[in-house]
């Protein structure tokens, strides 16, 4: 590979393009591209003062909401030459397949729809408590609260491209100043964005409040200068575990962090599945679309699936029938939702290989690039459960589901369910266990259940927690109660 791709910082406006201090990085894919020295930038990255937040703290949500949908108009792929560039790169340094990819970015225009963008920070933050100080109540009327904006770090992940869109959205909506360190899988769909932020108005309150830039994990010095009170208020982290960890290192009190740090999700399959053929066939559809979209690259795809089932010969025999049609479902996904892999896993080939020769315990099919299944012939999950990835899941058979919830913490992101007469069984343990969302795997359309799956209403948590709010900071405007601002005053 000889392309050396050049990625500018976008310092609120402005577009620093690599020069002399240019420094070369290479990409998880092998791909290769270079930036200035982010070394260099360090005031044209952070924002310092948070009184400078004004400008947009004082621009009406409405305000926002329009420029940002404006924006969305500009990114569809085969219109906008930053984000066919961003592409490329992706391609290149990133994991997901050409179909794949293409279908996310087809996806970011619809991120910036007006209503959608509305609706979720009304219903997360509300718009009032952003655009004026909203008074209390009777006895309480002498109290106000506003909800400001915040000057954040957001350490994105790259195995979906659409988390740049969603952090720039994110902090616009909250009226926040965003520096964004773009992933070495993905380092250039947030600049791609922002280019075009500034295309439409350098000048804009919104694109004089973010900031995007790539370093190297792990660069102390950097972190170090960045995470700083006088510099950063919040911090959300997307990154792996050991990214997560490292970004701990610097935090003092008065900086906030949010960790969406790594998930595993799986899905518990009741027995009506394994009574008939047409059963087992749409249960195994809705297994290989929650496990192999994005191949099996995201937090939400399954890697266990817990199985209703005895362990004598006879059931076994149709739990192992259930892990052939998995593999066959996943050879039938649509292009669009997953693909088979490019390169082999080895190292999970290999863990594959060694169980399969304890065909006692259990039964292996498959392989890691066109997908597989590691079916347990006991009530327990394999020892390399946190290694299952091209689109390969462990089938183990629970004759008591409710048993599953042993297995479940706060890092059990999302469980898919069949039958849905199985879910008011699970829901209340599964949620006082650390379950965040339960998705349906039912009626056999892998379009529609892939869909259903990415389709929430707005102002949603995530990952069991509510990242707009927590990234604004609640202030109380509390006055005597004989100087109280009337109500006409106060909406102003």
């Amino acid at each position: 590979m000889t392309d050396i791709y050049s990625i500018p910082i976008i310092a609120r406006g402005r577009i620093i393009e690599p020069g002399e201090d240019a420094v070369e990085y290479q990409g998880r894919g092998g791909a290769r591209f270079r930036t200035p020295d982010p070394h260099k930038h360090i005031h044209d990255l952070v924002l310092g003062n948070p009184v400078l937040l004004h400008d947009l703290m004082d621009t009406p949500v409405h305000e926002i909401v329009d420029f940002l949908a404006e924006v969305g108009k500009r990114l569809r792929l085969e219109d906008n030459a930053y984000l066919q560039e961003s592409f490329a790169l992706a391609l290149q340094a990133g994991g997901l397949a050409e179909p794949i990819l293409r279908g996310v970015y087809d996806d970011l225009p619809r991120m910036f729809d007006p209503d959608a963008m509305s609706a979720l920070i009304d219903k997360s933050v509300g718009i009032d408590y952003l655009d004026g100080w909203v008074p209390g109540d009777g006895a309480y009327a002498n109290c106000r609260v506003r909800a400001v904006g915040t000057r954040q770090l957001h350490i994105t992940a790259g195995n979906v491209p659409v988390v740049a869109a969603l952090t720039i959205v994110r902090g616009a909506l909250t009226k926040s100043d965003v520096l964004i360190k773009a992933p070495s899988n993905d380092p250039l769909t947030a600049n791609a964005i922002c280019r075009s932020l500034i295309d439409i108005d350098a000048g804009h309150p919104v694109t004089k409040h973010v900031a995007v830039a790539y370093w190297k994990g792990g660069d102390e010095e950097m972190d170090r200068q960045i995470v700083r009170v006088s510099r950063i208020d919040k911090i959300t982290a997307w990154g792996g575990m050991s990214s997560v960890k490292h970004i701990q290192k610097f935090l003092t009190p008065g900086i906030d962090l949010t960790a969406l740090n790594p998930k595993y999700s799986m899905s518990v399959i009741g027995k009506e599945a394994l009574e008939s053929e047409e059963a087992m066939a749409e249960a195994a559809t809705g297994i290989a679309v929650i496990s192999g979209f994005y191949n099996q690259t995201a937090c939400a795809n399954t890697r266990i699936v817990y199985v209703e089932s005895e362990t004598d010969d006879a059931s076994l025999q149709k739990v192992v029938q259930l892990g052939h049609k998995v593999v066959e479902a996943f050879n039938k996904l649509p292009q669009e939702i997953s693909t088979p892999v490019e390169k082999r896993n080895h190292d999970l080939e290999a863990e594959m290989a060694a169980v399969a020769l304890e065909d006692d315990f259990y039964h292996v099919e498959g392989n890691t690039l066109t997908g597989g299944v590691v079916v347990s012939k006991f009530s327990d999950r394999v020892d390399f459960y946190d290694q299952l990835n091209n689109r390969v899941v462990n089938i183990v058979p629970m004759p008591n589901l409710l048993e599953v919830a042993k297995w479940c913490d706060d890092t059990t992101q999302t469980v898919g369910v069949y039958p849905e007469s199985l879910r008011e069984t699970l829901l209340d343990p599964f949620a006082l266990a650390g379950v965040q969302r339960l998705v349906s795997l039912t009626g056999g359309d892998a379009m529609q259940l892939f869909h259903d799956m990415h389709t929430l209403p707005p102002g949603m948590p995530h990952d069991g927690i509510e990242p707009l709010r927590r990234n604004v900071r609640w202030v109380i405007d509390q006055r005597a109660p004989d100087n109280v601002v009337p109500m006409a005053i106060a909406a102003e």
